[in-house]
């Protein structure tokens, strides 16, 4: 095997890495954006607190869609310099 393909067989592997890890994490921001909103209406109907649950929910909900969006972004950045290299 010729150094250019081992080279690109290389890439295409850590590129499958990256759309693999990329999705598990929006899976996983979904996921716990819809237990918060979950665990929010539940403390509502039970008269539990709303509030608590509320503050919770204000803070996390737009700390992991940050950090979902910022890693998207890296790595369309990342994959966007490949392609010029």
């Amino acid at each position: 095997m010729s150094e250019a393909r081992r080279k690109k067989r290389v890439y295409n592997i850590i590129f499958m890495a990256q759309i693999l890890m990329l999705s598990f994490f929006w899976v996983f921001v979904f996921g716990v954006t819809l237990w918060l909103l979950n665990l929010l209406l539940l403390s509502i109907e039970l008269n539990d607190m709303p509030g608590f649950s509320m503050a919770i929910s204000l803070v996390a909900i737009p700390v992991f869609w940050t950090l979902a969006s910022v890693l998207t972004y890296v790595f369309v950045g990342l994959r966007r310099n490949r392609m010029t290299d």
